[in-house]
């Protein structure tokens, strides 16, 4: 057993804390950190890896006697440890002699002199407080004994400019304490070289993994609607789908032994799914995300902890080692996108050594549960995501790292020279590879701006470093308030309101809204009663699809509609307007001209390859054709033409020149409204603009687009936003010959083009191109899949189903009276309420007088016209009043589906005017 390695000392003390056998992680690592290597751990979660890097140090600590000053510093992206383990820590080292203290940004000012005149042995601290201390005159001295620096959750740093500062901050540090020991601690990563590296710089680290002990059974389930889910839509404020995926996840939560976890991708998501299971099971549910206050979300991890929550819904704040005790149960409702994502969260449950991590996937439609499956079977056999977004030669984390050293060197008396710089940065992983092209760029910026003075620092160089230590942008949250009601609705993050413009529809907080406009602090919203899919607030939440996940999906995809257009297939499959030479697979890349408008182009690249994609065509096609849009999603990317596709020149852009490529590539990016945002981002940490600033000159961009806030804003949306890679190599492919393009011109769209058109038809709801025809069509597939509500104005008997399934002769099935409204934009017992008041002859209120008009108005239209009555006024924005007029059209001879395309395009365009 490799206890008996540490210090006697130590030994005992950690019998007496209950440690008798330990874990995997320990008796791989702590050998190997005794003998005074540098380590990265890799291990689960719940496998004592906090443990197996400090009982080691301690013991070098007690071997070595009582020392002056820090000894070992504990760098953690989290403001705090594990509070069990943090206790369970402090307690050991008061049996052992040794003392721990934290430092981070909420240290009252009394700990922090405290800690300043009496050093512990060990200081918990984060990144962002290494920064100051490394100039703060009086720590920094005690920072000279450091012999020891344990990084944790080191795979969350790796891929931010967190990370990046970290690795050049331990790079100071060395100038300072000489050379000490690293340990990294890290959960199951799909690149540990890469790790290992960032970790150690140029030094050799050693990788010790032991996260194949861990084994994992997780389930994939696609939920299908019953009737019953059809008849409690309205109710639930949901599709019948979602009824169903949510009443599933509360079969999981009622039937596991312990407390479950449930995880969302986005905080919308989390608060919609919250709320529809408090719904069902009462307040033995809370909600927990990023956007919460801290004491919700302590006071949520206690109640979990003790046992009075039977589900916590959640996003990636519980991902990390916080405290909620045991986890019988891990729900990810939809796909959890990333192979790392959904080892991280099913790892929280079977959270103890030998347990077995138990996990469901509830996945929303066919190819969410395709990918959910590509994933699982990924993850359960140890396979992980190998491209990482590493941030390498950042210059604005650069620029702050260079006026932190030489604010170093004034500090202590001394002179330094751009050598000097170059080679302490260059220890560093992210910048090996830096060049003196790079660093003259910095140094110019800094002068030209007042940071520096040759490599002397200047009178604004101290508050610009203080004011920078952290990386993390500021993201300022806006109120969202109803404009009908001036009720406040919830929160939207900076960089989603950058990127949508007034008429735009959303969802937040379970519910559809148009946005109409942002004034200060404020976005102003206004009611959308279509909640079909507009887009999802959160977007900067959104984990993008990898590369080869896409790919596997996509061949998997093909093998899934191929047997069931054979009748094959089990899964509930659309396979509308598709034939066996309309599926895309590997080696063809199928592109679809649909009504000479628009193109779907099925590269199936990811997230990030297909958004690379998307931005190329769309700016390369401009030159032909005048603007052209895009949307994409992992799978295909959509081109929209105002006038007509040149098929010609869109196989040439396929197979032009990497040198043009990247050009057009970057032109894209620049333009576009991301690379502004970006832009803000970066001028903010390098002083180009104030710390509050809400936004920058219109011609900032413009002037600084090669300089340092422009090249790094560009560099920035190329790691994290863009795989220009997967686009390239797609390109080169087709170019070779290795990819066919095949071109198919389609009447209309089929199944698989439907998911994305349908979420342009959201976006631009006048769809401006497309036939009449088409788009009559697509108007509607869309109403017949609504699900609509009716009420007996005579007997008051409830009908609900979806639209497709109403009967031609609708009347009631109780008292067989025709005259049946539809409930709309009203409460379904509200309505009822005023039909029984106005039965019982009670007085109605100018609001109630409404409600009765429009539901008898509703009645007849059903009356005269049966369920073509009630399929008009399931139209967006539709009342009875607007539904006579489309009926008179209609009857006058007009299109049905044209007339309500007409009235639905009017209502979005006058919406966010109305009083």
């Amino acid at each position: 057993m490799v206890f008996h390695l540490l210090h006697p000392e130590l030994r005992e003390a950690i019998r007496e804390l209950g440690y008798t056998e330990p874990t995997p992680a320990q008796a791989a690592g702590i050998p190997r950190i005794l003998s005074g290597a540098h380590v990265l751990l890799i291990a689960p979660t719940g496998f004592g890896k906090t443990e197996a890097a400090l009982f080691p140090i301690f013991s070098r600590l007690l071997e070595a006697g009582p020392g002056p000053g820090v000894r070992c510093l504990y760098i953690t992206p989290l403001r705090s440890l594990n509070r069990d383990l943090l206790r369970r820590l402090v307690a050991l080292s008061e049996r052992v002699g040794l003392s721990i203290g934290v430092r981070h940004g909420d240290t009252p000012e009394g700990e922090r002199r405290l800690l300043a005149s009496r050093p512990p042995d060990v200081l918990i601290t984060t990144p962002e407080t290494l920064q100051i201390l490394l100039l703060h005159s009086r720590f920094r001295q005690s920072l000279r004994n450091v012999r020891f620096v344990v990084v944790d959750e080191v795979h969350e740093l790796v891929n931010s400019k967190r990370g990046v500062q970290l690795a050049v901050g331990l790079e100071r540090l060395v100038e300072l304490a000489g050379e000490f020991q690293r340990v990294g601690l890290s959960a199951t990563v799909g690149s540990p070289g890469l790790v290992a590296a960032f970790l150690g710089g140029y030094r050799k680290v050693e990788v010790v993994d032991v996260s194949g002990e861990k084994r994992f059974e997780i389930e994939v389930v696609l939920p299908t609607p019953v009737d019953e889910d059809y008849i409690e839509a309205e109710k639930f404020d949901a599709t019948p789908e979602a009824v169903a995926r949510v009443k599933k996840v509360a079969e999981y939560v009622k039937s596991a032994r312990g407390p479950v976890l449930v995880f969302t991708n986005t905080r919308d998501g989390a608060e919609f799914l919250a709320s529809r299971l408090k719904f069902l099971m009462g307040d033995v549910v809370d909600v927990h995300h990023s956007s919460l206050s801290r004491e919700h979300r302590v006071a949520v991890e206690e109640r979990l902890k003790r046992g009075e929550l039977k589900a916590v819904v959640a996003t990636s704040s519980l991902e990390l080692g916080i405290d909620v005790g045991e986890v019988d149960l891990v729900v990810q409702y939809g796909s959890p996108r990333q192979m790392s994502k959904l080892v991280q969260r099913v790892g929280r449950s079977g959270h103890r050594l030998g347990l077995v991590s138990r996990g469901v996937v509830v996945a929303s439609d066919v190819e969410d549960y395709l990918e959910s499956k590509v994933i699982t079977e990924w993850a359960s056999g140890g396979v992980l995501e190998r491209d990482v977004e590493y941030h390498e030669n950042a210059l604005d984390v650069l620029l702050h790292q260079v006026v932190g050293i030489v604010l170093e060197a004034r500090l202590e008396g001394r002179e330094v020279d751009v050598g000097y710089v170059a080679r302490v940065v260059k220890r560093a992983h992210p910048y090996r590879n830096l060049t003196e092209e790079d660093i003259r760029m910095v140094l110019d910026f800094a002068e030209r701006h007042g940071l520096l003075r040759g490599m002397r620092p200047r009178r604004g160089s101290i508050r610009y470093y203080f004011e920078n230590v952290s990386t993390i942008p500021d993201e300022k949250s806006y109120g969202a308030v109803d404009d009908t009601t001036g009720r406040v609705v919830g929160e939207l993050d900076r960089e989603f309101v950058y990127s949508i413009e007034p008429g735009t529809k959303i969802v937040l907080s379970g519910r559809v809204w148009t946005f109409a406009r942002r004034e200060g602090d404020v976005v102003y919203l206004y009611p959308d009663h279509n909640v079909t899919g507009a887009l999802p607030a959160w977007l900067g939440e959104q984990i993008p699809v990898p590369y080869e996940v896409a790919q596997e999906v996509c061949r998997r995809r093909a093998e899934v509609l191929r047997r069931s257009l054979g009748g094959e297939e089990e899964l509930p499959v659309d396979t509308e307007g598709l034939t066996p030479d309309l599926i895309p697979e590997p080696g063809r890349l199928h592109i679809h001209v649909i009504e000479n408008r628009y193109v779907v182009v099925h590269s199936c690249l990811g997230h990030k390859g297909n958004e690379a994609l998307g931005a190329y065509l769309s700016h390369a096609l401009s030159g032909y054709v005048g603007p052209v849009g895009y949307r994409s999603d992992a799978y295909r990317v959509l081109l929209i033409f105002r006038e007509f596709v040149p098929v010609q020149a869109l196989e040439e852009v396929f197979k032009k020149p990497h040198s043009f490529v990247y050009t057009t590539i970057r032109n894209a990016v620049r333009s576009s409204k991301m690379f502004r945002y970006r832009f803000l981002q970066v001028a903010r940490r390098v002083g180009l603009v104030a710390k509050d600033a809400e936004d920058v000159p219109a011609k900032l961009p413009e002037v600084y687009a090669d300089d340092l806030p422009g090249v790094e804003a560009l560099n920035e949306l190329f790691v994290e936003r863009l795989d220009v890679k997967a686009l390239t190599e797609l390109l080169r492919r087709v170019s070779s010959g290795e990819v066919l393009l095949v071109v198919k011109r389609l009447a209309r769209p089929t199944a698989l083009e439907k998911p994305i058109l349908e979420e342009a038809l959201r976006l631009d709801f006048s769809f401006r191109g497309l036939s009449r025809e088409s788009l009559a069509d697509l108007a509607r597939r869309r109403i017949l899949n609504k699900n609509v509500t009716l009420l007996c104005l005579n007997c008051g008997w409830v009908y609900a189903s979806r639209a497709s399934m109403l009967p031609e002769d609708v009347q009631c099935q109780r008292c067989g009276v025709r005259a049946l409204a539809v409930v709309k934009n009203v409460d379904l017992e509200k309505a009822r309420l005023v039909v029984n008041k106005f039965k019982i002859r009670q007085r109605l209120s100018s609001d109630e007088r409404k409600i009765l008009e429009n539901l008898q108005l509703s009645a007849s239209l059903v009356l005269e016209h049966g369920k073509l009555g009630v399929l008009v006024q399931l139209a967006h924005g539709v009342g009875p009043k607007t539904a006579v007029k489309i009926l008179n059209k209609f009857l006058e001879g007009a299109d049905l589906w044209a007339a309500i395309i007409d009235a639905e395009k009017q209502f979005a365009a006058t919406r966010a005017f109305w009083d």
